[in-house]
């Protein structure tokens, strides 16, 4: 075990410098799917905002699901960054970019059955239907680009270049405004426009990081992984593709859990009354935000839990996880206390509308508790998967959806403020379950 030494990648000034570029472009995020909304709002029947939702609806869901394809690879590219290990780092990109180009490829020839679910599973009128797959048949041809997309994000937070995972996300997002107002408001285009668009800003996207992590002199430091002989090696190497078709089962299951809960929280809101399931969508929107956010920390610690870890560095371990986890906490109470002092103002943003206004704010103050309730999930997340310790998250997961289930029995005659403190205890209960498994996470770099 080495000791920890002064001015290292542990410092708050590192942390922050981790942090800040993925606050900046994750604002970018929300920003794509309500321009889209916005460009279809410009057309009088509002069928084609029905569409371009629900097809949006879908793309989340089905990248959502993927996400194990960035936050495993970030772990295992972590680790491997405190090992000083270059040549395994590209392998590990090679490995992760032929899993995400095949099934970003399953997924285009899975399309008319992809639609044909989606147009069961939702229930709208066949013009908003006919949109919607208009939408999804177009838009699935940028699959493999946007898997991609998450295997180099993961490469590059691994490696700690936050700046390259926020350009990669700035080109992506912008250009997919951009081709929008150009497409819809310049062409006349509806929503086969918004698709295109998507589809070209993530293949653009894909193809400039390709070029800017293997152009000679990248500070990325993978070395020039496109060489045949460095792709076949990493291809072939089944031990490696087991441990992240593991690593990746825990965290999908861990993630479709995540959908699960939030999907039984609106469940039981829409029984309750339009009323109650507005409220609790906005509050669920609220916490979404929050979530880009307080990433960010979460985020750095995946990146330096999985160094500390690969250097087998305890006291360095120690430093991140408390330094991290501190100012995470510090974001959560400042994110809480603008809530508490800005309701008025915020509820505005979301709504006109008096009755909603007035029942929101009589439910606000479990809006003001989301962050600090559940900043700690977010941060053990971060550091569970820079530990490649998928398991502990899957169970801890199965455990505090089931405490959730519970809950909402037992909270069900409290209505609407039952349900949101059932909501509050189960993000708290995440990262208490986790935390319960921290000794594991430390024991990795003993």
């Amino acid at each position: 075990m080495r000791k920890s030494t002064p001015n290292n990648h542990t410092s708050w000034r590192h942390i922050w410098h981790l942090a800040w570029p993925i606050i900046i472009s994750n604002v970018t995020v929300p920003l794509v799917g309500a321009v889209d909304v916005a460009m279809m709002g410009r057309i009088d029947d509002p069928a084609f905002i029905g569409g371009v939702g629900l097809g949006m609806m879908l793309f989340n869901a089905i990248y959502f699901g993927m996400g194990f394809l960035r936050m495993g690879t970030t772990g295992l590219v972590a680790q491997s960054q405190g090992e000083d290990a270059a040549a395994q780092i590209a392998r590990i990109m090679v490995r992760g970019l032929v899993l995400a180009f095949a099934i970003g490829i399953g997924i285009i020839l899975a399309t008319p059955v992809i639609t044909s679910i989606a147009v069961t599973v939702f229930s709208a009128s066949q013009l908003v239907e006919s949109l919607m797959v208009e939408y999804a048949t177009i838009r699935l041809f940028a699959a493999p680009a946007a898997l991609g997309n998450m295997v180099l994000l993961g490469v590059l937070y691994g490696r700690q270049q936050m700046f390259g995972g926020m350009l990669l996300l700035l080109i992506v997002n912008l250009i997919n405004l951009l081709l929008d107002f150009v497409f819809v408001l310049g062409l006349g285009m509806a929503v086969n426009g918004v698709a295109i668009a998507s589809v070209v800003a993530q293949w653009s996207g894909f193809l400039f990081m390709i070029w800017y992590i293997n152009r000679p002199g990248s500070r990325i430091g993978v070395g020039r992984f496109l060489e045949i002989s460095l792709f076949l090696t990493a291809i072939c190497d089944r031990v490696a593709y087991r441990r992240f078709f593991g690593l990746g089962r825990d965290i999908f299951i861990r993630t479709a859990l995540l959908v699960l809960c939030e999907a039984m929280v609106l469940n039981q809101a829409a029984k309750l009354g339009d009323l109650d399931l507005a409220t609790c969508q906005l509050v669920l929107t609220l916490f979404g935000i929050q979530a880009f956010a307080l990433d960010a920390f979460a985020y750095a610690a995946e990146a330096l839990v999985g160094e500390a870890i690969g250097k087998r560095n305890l006291p360095d371990l120690q430093i991140v996880i408390k330094r991290t986890n501190s100012l995470a906490a510090g974001l959560a109470l400042v994110i809480a206390a603008i809530l508490w002092l800005g309701d008025t103002v915020i509820l505005r943003l979301f709504t006109t509308q008096t009755a909603l206004t007035v029942y929101a704010q009589s439910h606000w103050l479990w809006a003001c508790l989301l962050a600090p309730a559940s900043f700690m999930a977010f941060q053990l997340d971060g550091i569970f998967v820079g530990a490649t310790r998928g398991q502990d998250m899957r169970n801890a997961m199965i455990f505090s959806a089931s405490g959730l289930g519970i809950a909402l029995l037992f909270l069900d005659p409290w209505g609407l403020h039952g349900l949101l403190a059932a909501f509050v205890g189960y993000l708290g209960l995440r990262g208490a379950s986790l935390w319960w498994h921290i000794d594991r996470v430390y024991a990795q770099a003993g």
